[in-house]
């Protein structure tokens, strides 16, 4: 139909999840936004009938590496930045994200990558890929607050247009989780020589000292920017105070129940990642996702490493032994992630927001599937 002169698409779902709840219904699309909402019990003669499968928001995701992935798909195998920043979109969109902040970080290694090396090379991609990408792409810029560099190596990429989100990391955090998981790993066939040459890597490079005062630059950079701050896998009462002292309104993967306790009473966004909700704890034998689900504490799920665990740990949620309402479960990937990041005009299905939504199927085996994926009121996936 239209509305003066203007294409208005309406789409019909036995079940919306929203904001609002979790009910039958229409939504209107209208020049890429919504523009309306309206519960009703079967479809209208000119509405697309999506009977059968649900209608959700577009998903948010505040932390994902998949991009690191494709741009080094086997060790030592660097692949072209426009590459990779195609193949990432088209997985991340097939998940049903709509909208993806890429954690990159200034310094480390992960799988082989050295991710000072390859920073600028994957934001370039992102930025000459953009007109072909399905979705939108922003930047979570990560920062070690013990590289000695870190302010040089911060100031070309601050400013950049992109820049969601910044986060702040302590490299002594990482040795520490490896002093307390040393014995698990010897269990394991990793002998002492290995886990010292781990030591003396985390430890290589390190500035102790400088690191109060880049933490400061970055806590500075983030509000001169206007980005909201997150702090990274803090394991006490003290990372997570010094964190709230900064400004970071976001606790990022918490390592311990301590911590997530803290980061409530300080009234911080709690986030962790969705392959550790699904898998059923961390691989690296911190805290459980879902532990932080049964307590309460749980608010976003981001994708991390896999794309598709999000909307497979949000219908989870919604399963036992978790029984959260459908709204509730969904927020976690779409409305709190949006909020958390200070993207106020998506992450939910409210006139005047972005048109960004999912049509989900569930299967037999349980694992939601998106069947159609929208942005801005066009089909991208």
């Amino acid at each position: 139909m239209a509305s003066g002169g203007v294409s208005v698409v309406r789409i019909f779902s036995s079940r919306i999840i929203c904001g609002a709840g979790a009910f039958s219904g229409e939504i209107a699309i209208e020049n890429g936004r919504i523009a309306h909402v309206e519960p009703c019990g079967r479809a209208s003669a000119s509405a697309l009938d999506w009977s059968g499968d649900d209608l959700i928001p577009g998903l948010v995701d505040i932390h994902t590496d998949n991009l690191e992935k494709h741009f080094m798909p086997r060790p030592g195998a660097i692949w072209d930045g426009v590459g990779a920043a195609l193949a990432h979109d088209a997985q991340v969109a097939g998940a049903g994200v709509t909208t993806v902040l890429e954690a990159l970080s200034f310094t480390g290694g992960k799988n082989g990558l050295d991710r000072e090396m390859a920073l600028a090379a994957m934001i370039a991609g992102l930025d000459a890929a953009k007109d072909a990408l399905r979705i939108d792409h922003r930047l979570h810029l990560r920062c070690q607050g013990s590289t000695p560099t870190l302010l040089e190596l911060m100031a070309p990429h601050v400013s950049h247009p992109g820049v969601q989100m910044l986060s702040i990391m302590d490299r002594r955090r990482d040795i520490a989780s490896l002093e307390r998981h040393a014995d698990a790993l010897r269990r394991e066939g990793v002998s002492d020589a290995e886990i010292a040459a781990d030591f003396a890597k985390l430890s290589a490079g390190q500035d102790w000292e400088a690191t109060p005062l880049n933490r400061q630059h970055v806590a500075e950079t983030a509000f001169k920017i206007g980005v909201p701050l997150a702090s990274h896998d803090d394991t006490t009462i003290e990372d997570v105070d010094l964190g709230a002292f900064e400004g970071a309104t976001i606790c990022e993967f918490p390592m311990t129940r301590i911590a997530a306790d803290r980061a409530r009473e300080c009234g911080m966004t709690i986030v962790m990642g969705g392959p550790n909700f699904v898998r059923g704890g961390s691989y690296t034998g911190t805290l459980s996702a879902r532990e932080v689900a049964e307590a309460g504490l749980l608010d976003v799920l981001c994708s991390d490493y896999i794309p598709q665990s999000m909307l497979r740990a949000a219908y989870m949620l919604m399963d036992e032994p978790f029984g959260w309402e459908p709204s509730r479960a969904i927020a976690t990937v779409t409305a709190n992630a949006a909020a958390c990041a200070g993207l106020a005009d998506r992450g939910d299905l409210k006139p005047g927001l972005c048109a960004d939504f999912v049509r989900v199927r569930r299967g037999q085996s349980g694992w939601p599937a998106a069947r159609e994926v929208w942005r801005l009121g066009r089909r991208v996936a």
